[in-house]
Protein backbone atom coordinates (compact mmCIF):
# COMPACT_ATOMS: atom_id res chain seq x y z
CA UNK A 1 0.00 0.00 0.00
CA UNK A 2 2.74 2.35 0.84
CA UNK A 3 4.22 1.99 -2.91
CA UNK A 4 1.03 2.86 -4.47
CA UNK A 5 0.04 5.69 -1.59
CA UNK A 6 3.83 7.35 -3.46
CA UNK A 7 2.37 7.10 -6.67
CA UNK A 8 -0.82 8.68 -5.93
CA UNK A 9 1.01 11.57 -4.48
CA UNK A 10 3.17 12.27 -7.14
CA UNK A 11 0.24 11.85 -9.93
CA UNK A 12 -1.62 14.95 -7.35
CA UNK A 13 1.95 17.22 -7.33
CA UNK A 14 2.11 16.78 -10.88
CA UNK A 15 -1.24 17.81 -11.72
CA UNK A 16 -1.43 20.68 -9.65
CA UNK A 17 1.97 22.24 -11.56
CA UNK A 18 0.50 22.10 -14.99
CA UNK A 19 -0.73 25.14 -14.82
CA UNK A 20 2.35 27.19 -13.77
CA UNK A 21 5.58 26.08 -16.20
CA UNK A 22 8.45 28.23 -15.83
CA UNK A 23 9.27 30.78 -18.81
CA UNK A 24 10.46 29.16 -21.72
CA UNK A 25 8.59 26.04 -20.93
CA UNK A 26 5.89 24.99 -23.20
CA UNK A 27 4.74 21.41 -21.79
CA UNK A 28 6.00 19.73 -25.22
CA UNK A 29 8.33 17.31 -24.33
CA UNK A 30 9.04 15.97 -27.96
CA UNK A 31 8.80 19.13 -30.12
CA UNK A 32 12.12 20.95 -29.51
CA UNK A 33 14.31 17.22 -29.44
CA UNK A 34 16.68 16.78 -32.58
CA UNK A 35 16.05 13.27 -34.16
CA UNK A 36 18.90 10.86 -34.56
CA UNK A 37 21.53 10.72 -36.93
CA UNK A 38 20.60 8.77 -39.82
CA UNK A 39 22.81 5.32 -39.70
CA UNK A 40 26.08 5.17 -41.90
CA UNK A 41 27.20 2.03 -43.09
CA UNK A 42 31.13 1.39 -42.93
CA UNK A 43 33.24 2.46 -45.80
CA UNK A 44 37.46 2.18 -45.68
CA UNK A 45 39.33 4.86 -46.80
CA UNK A 46 41.36 5.05 -49.78
CA UNK A 47 45.19 5.79 -49.68
CA UNK A 48 45.49 3.66 -46.49
CA UNK A 49 47.73 0.49 -46.01
CA UNK A 50 47.03 -2.75 -44.02
CA UNK A 51 49.22 -5.55 -42.74
CA UNK A 52 47.22 -8.63 -44.54
CA UNK A 53 46.09 -8.84 -48.65
CA UNK A 54 42.31 -9.81 -47.66
CA UNK A 55 39.59 -10.37 -50.10
CA UNK A 56 36.86 -8.28 -47.94
CA UNK A 57 37.25 -6.11 -45.37
CA UNK A 58 34.95 -6.10 -42.14
CA UNK A 59 34.31 -3.25 -40.06
CA UNK A 60 35.21 -5.03 -36.60
CA UNK A 61 38.70 -6.38 -38.25
CA UNK A 62 39.13 -3.20 -40.18
CA UNK A 63 42.80 -1.40 -38.76
CA UNK A 64 44.88 0.62 -41.57
CA UNK A 65 48.46 1.36 -40.87
CA UNK A 66 50.65 4.34 -42.45
CA UNK A 67 52.10 3.40 -45.82
CA UNK A 68 55.51 4.72 -44.39
CA UNK A 69 55.15 1.43 -41.75
CA UNK A 70 55.70 -2.39 -42.97
CA UNK A 71 52.58 -3.26 -44.55
CA UNK A 72 51.53 -6.19 -47.28
CA UNK A 73 48.67 -4.33 -48.55
CA UNK A 74 47.75 -0.76 -50.17
CA UNK A 75 44.05 0.91 -50.71
CA UNK A 76 44.58 2.95 -53.98
CA UNK A 77 40.89 3.50 -54.52
CA UNK A 78 37.48 2.97 -52.63
CA UNK A 79 34.45 3.29 -55.00
CA UNK A 80 30.55 2.24 -55.40
CA UNK A 81 28.91 -1.06 -57.15
CA UNK A 82 27.07 -0.60 -60.10
CA UNK A 83 23.46 -0.58 -58.17
CA UNK A 84 22.21 -3.28 -59.66
CA UNK A 85 24.75 -5.56 -58.53
CA UNK A 86 22.92 -8.85 -56.70
CA UNK A 87 25.78 -11.10 -55.43
CA UNK A 88 29.17 -11.16 -54.33
CA UNK A 89 30.64 -12.71 -57.40
CA UNK A 90 29.39 -10.23 -59.53
CA UNK A 91 30.56 -7.66 -57.37
CA UNK A 92 34.25 -9.17 -57.53
CA UNK A 93 34.34 -9.25 -61.56
CA UNK A 94 33.13 -5.85 -61.33
CA UNK A 95 35.48 -4.83 -59.35
CA UNK A 96 38.06 -6.24 -60.54
CA UNK A 97 37.95 -4.72 -64.06
CA UNK A 98 37.58 -1.50 -62.37
CA UNK A 99 40.33 -1.89 -60.17
CA UNK A 100 42.46 -3.02 -63.12
CA UNK A 101 42.07 0.52 -64.71
CA UNK A 102 42.97 2.81 -61.55
CA UNK A 103 46.10 0.80 -60.70
CA UNK A 104 47.19 1.57 -64.11
CA UNK A 105 46.71 4.91 -63.44
CA UNK A 106 47.63 4.87 -59.99
CA UNK A 107 50.90 2.85 -60.82
CA UNK A 108 52.00 4.54 -63.97
CA UNK A 109 52.33 1.51 -66.21
CA UNK A 110 50.06 -1.37 -66.49
CA UNK A 111 50.56 -3.06 -63.08
CA UNK A 112 50.29 -6.93 -64.96
CA UNK A 113 53.83 -6.14 -66.35
CA UNK A 114 55.16 -5.69 -62.40
CA UNK A 115 55.99 -8.23 -59.48
CA UNK A 116 52.51 -7.25 -58.29
CA UNK A 117 49.29 -8.96 -57.31
CA UNK A 118 45.86 -6.90 -57.45
CA UNK A 119 43.49 -7.39 -54.99
CA UNK A 120 39.52 -6.29 -55.10
CA UNK A 121 38.27 -5.70 -52.11
CA UNK A 122 34.12 -6.17 -50.78
CA UNK A 123 32.39 -5.79 -47.50
CA UNK A 124 32.20 -8.77 -45.02
CA UNK A 125 29.26 -10.78 -44.48
CA UNK A 126 27.45 -8.69 -42.31
CA UNK A 127 28.29 -5.49 -43.97
CA UNK A 128 26.54 -7.09 -47.27
CA UNK A 129 23.89 -8.17 -45.40
CA UNK A 130 23.44 -4.78 -44.56
CA UNK A 131 23.41 -3.42 -47.73
CA UNK A 132 26.93 -2.38 -48.05
CA UNK A 133 27.90 -1.78 -51.69
CA UNK A 134 31.16 -0.70 -52.53
CA UNK A 135 34.48 -1.98 -53.41
CA UNK A 136 38.21 -2.14 -52.38
CA UNK A 137 41.06 -1.89 -54.58
CA UNK A 138 44.61 -3.09 -52.66
CA UNK A 139 47.81 -3.65 -54.31
CA UNK A 140 50.63 -5.87 -52.93
CA UNK A 141 53.81 -6.54 -54.32
CA UNK A 142 55.55 -9.37 -54.95
CA UNK A 143 58.27 -12.04 -54.91
CA UNK A 144 59.67 -13.20 -57.97
CA UNK A 145 60.91 -16.55 -56.49
CA UNK A 146 57.50 -17.66 -55.29
CA UNK A 147 54.73 -14.97 -56.14
CA UNK A 148 53.93 -14.43 -52.03
CA UNK A 149 52.80 -10.82 -51.18
CA UNK A 150 56.51 -9.25 -49.68
CA UNK A 151 56.27 -6.54 -47.15
CA UNK A 152 57.13 -3.22 -48.24
CA UNK A 153 56.92 0.50 -46.05
CA UNK A 154 56.14 3.16 -48.51
CA UNK A 155 53.40 3.72 -51.51
CA UNK A 156 53.35 2.36 -54.77
CA UNK A 157 52.18 5.28 -56.17
CA UNK A 158 54.06 5.45 -59.67
CA UNK A 159 55.97 2.38 -58.93
CA UNK A 160 55.61 1.68 -62.45
CA UNK A 161 57.00 4.11 -64.43
CA UNK A 162 60.57 3.55 -66.36
CA UNK A 163 63.14 2.46 -64.34
CA UNK A 164 61.04 0.95 -61.77
CA UNK A 165 62.52 -2.44 -60.15
CA UNK A 166 59.29 -3.50 -59.92
CA UNK A 167 59.29 -3.60 -63.58
CA UNK A 168 59.58 -7.16 -65.16
CA UNK A 169 62.48 -7.25 -67.10
CA UNK A 170 65.43 -9.67 -67.17
CA UNK A 171 65.81 -12.35 -65.09
CA UNK A 172 67.50 -15.96 -63.81
CA UNK A 173 65.44 -18.87 -64.06
CA UNK A 174 65.94 -21.41 -62.00
CA UNK A 175 64.18 -24.98 -63.72
CA UNK A 176 62.93 -27.61 -61.29
CA UNK A 177 62.94 -30.36 -64.04
CA UNK A 178 60.97 -29.12 -67.03
CA UNK A 179 58.99 -26.66 -64.75
CA UNK A 180 60.04 -22.49 -63.39
CA UNK A 181 60.31 -22.87 -60.07
CA UNK A 182 61.72 -19.11 -59.33
CA UNK A 183 62.57 -16.32 -61.17
CA UNK A 184 65.47 -13.93 -59.91
CA UNK A 185 65.46 -10.28 -61.44
CA UNK A 186 69.08 -9.02 -62.32
CA UNK A 187 69.57 -5.98 -64.81
CA UNK A 188 69.61 -6.38 -68.22
CA UNK A 189 73.02 -5.86 -68.49
CA UNK A 190 74.26 -8.48 -66.42
CA UNK A 191 74.38 -12.29 -67.25
CA UNK A 192 70.37 -13.74 -67.48
CA UNK A 193 68.90 -16.17 -69.10
CA UNK A 194 65.49 -14.95 -69.26
CA UNK A 195 63.87 -11.43 -70.57
CA UNK A 196 60.07 -10.79 -70.40
CA UNK A 197 58.72 -9.54 -73.90
CA UNK A 198 54.79 -8.49 -73.18
CA UNK A 199 51.64 -10.12 -72.42
CA UNK A 200 49.62 -12.69 -74.61
CA UNK A 201 45.87 -12.52 -74.16
CA UNK A 202 43.82 -15.82 -74.41
CA UNK A 203 40.36 -15.88 -74.99
CA UNK A 204 39.96 -19.39 -73.46
CA UNK A 205 37.62 -19.78 -70.49
CA UNK A 206 39.86 -20.57 -67.42
CA UNK A 207 43.40 -21.22 -67.29
CA UNK A 208 43.88 -24.75 -66.64
CA UNK A 209 42.66 -25.05 -69.89
CA UNK A 210 45.74 -23.69 -71.82
CA UNK A 211 48.06 -26.09 -73.42
CA UNK A 212 51.66 -25.99 -74.39
CA UNK A 213 50.80 -25.24 -77.82
CA UNK A 214 48.65 -22.38 -77.27
CA UNK A 215 50.79 -20.76 -75.00
CA UNK A 216 53.78 -21.47 -77.38
CA UNK A 217 51.52 -20.23 -80.59
CA UNK A 218 51.02 -17.18 -78.23
CA UNK A 219 53.96 -16.40 -76.73
CA UNK A 220 55.67 -16.77 -79.60
CA UNK A 221 53.70 -13.92 -81.66
CA UNK A 222 54.48 -11.98 -78.55
CA UNK A 223 58.40 -12.71 -78.62
CA UNK A 224 58.63 -12.11 -82.52
CA UNK A 225 57.08 -8.86 -82.07
CA UNK A 226 59.18 -7.77 -79.02
CA UNK A 227 62.57 -9.18 -80.85
CA UNK A 228 62.05 -7.97 -84.16
CA UNK A 229 61.82 -11.35 -86.14
CA UNK A 230 59.08 -13.33 -88.12
CA UNK A 231 56.60 -14.85 -86.61
CA UNK A 232 57.25 -17.86 -88.95
CA UNK A 233 57.92 -21.67 -88.95
CA UNK A 234 61.62 -20.59 -88.07
CA UNK A 235 60.57 -19.23 -84.97
CA UNK A 236 61.08 -22.11 -82.66
CA UNK A 237 64.51 -22.25 -84.29
CA UNK A 238 65.29 -18.93 -83.42
CA UNK A 239 63.76 -18.59 -79.69
CA UNK A 240 62.18 -20.48 -76.77
CA UNK A 241 59.39 -19.66 -74.59
CA UNK A 242 58.38 -19.34 -71.21
CA UNK A 243 54.68 -18.20 -70.38
CA UNK A 244 53.04 -17.90 -66.83
CA UNK A 245 49.42 -17.36 -66.50
CA UNK A 246 47.43 -15.94 -64.27
CA UNK A 247 46.04 -17.77 -61.07
CA UNK A 248 43.24 -19.32 -61.52
CA UNK A 249 41.42 -16.55 -59.17
CA UNK A 250 42.66 -13.68 -61.21
CA UNK A 251 41.96 -15.88 -64.46
CA UNK A 252 38.25 -16.16 -63.75
CA UNK A 253 37.93 -12.73 -62.58
CA UNK A 254 39.06 -11.50 -65.91
CA UNK A 255 42.54 -11.22 -66.36
CA UNK A 256 43.67 -13.56 -69.10
CA UNK A 257 47.10 -12.38 -69.54
CA UNK A 258 50.30 -14.75 -69.87
CA UNK A 259 53.61 -13.44 -68.96
CA UNK A 260 55.62 -14.29 -72.21
CA UNK A 261 59.81 -14.65 -71.77
CA UNK A 262 62.25 -15.11 -74.35
CA UNK A 263 63.94 -17.86 -72.90
CA UNK A 264 67.57 -19.61 -74.88
CA UNK A 265 67.07 -23.27 -73.50
CA UNK A 266 69.42 -21.67 -70.34
CA UNK A 267 71.68 -19.77 -72.39
CA UNK A 268 72.99 -16.48 -70.93
CA UNK A 269 72.32 -13.78 -72.71
CA UNK A 270 73.74 -9.71 -72.32
CA UNK A 271 72.23 -6.71 -72.87
CA UNK A 272 68.09 -6.49 -73.95
CA UNK A 273 67.10 -8.46 -76.56
CA UNK A 274 64.30 -6.33 -77.78
CA UNK A 275 64.87 -5.71 -81.57
CA UNK A 276 67.67 -7.85 -81.77
CA UNK A 277 66.61 -8.53 -85.39
CA UNK A 278 67.79 -12.30 -87.25
CA UNK A 279 71.36 -11.21 -87.44
CA UNK A 280 71.30 -11.78 -83.42
CA UNK A 281 68.63 -14.37 -83.04
CA UNK A 282 70.11 -16.93 -85.79
CA UNK A 283 68.20 -20.56 -86.89
CA UNK A 284 70.48 -22.34 -84.13
CA UNK A 285 68.12 -24.70 -82.83
CA UNK A 286 66.90 -28.01 -84.59
CA UNK A 287 63.78 -29.51 -83.27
Amino acid sequence: MRRWAAALTGAFLLAGCAGQLPNGVDGNLTDDWRPPPAAKQFRPASNTCHEKLQTTAPADTYAPVPCTQSHLAETFAVDDLAPATTSSEQARGQAFKACSRRADTFLGGDWRTGWLVLQPVLPGDAGWAGGARWFGCDLAETSPVDGSPTGRASSLRGAMRAGSALRIACANATLDGSAVSAMHPVACSSGHTTEFAGLWESSVASASSLTDAMLAKGCGATIAGFAGIPDDDTLHNRVGWLGFPSDDDSWDLGDHSVRCFLWLNGEKMTGSYRNAGTAKLTIHYVR
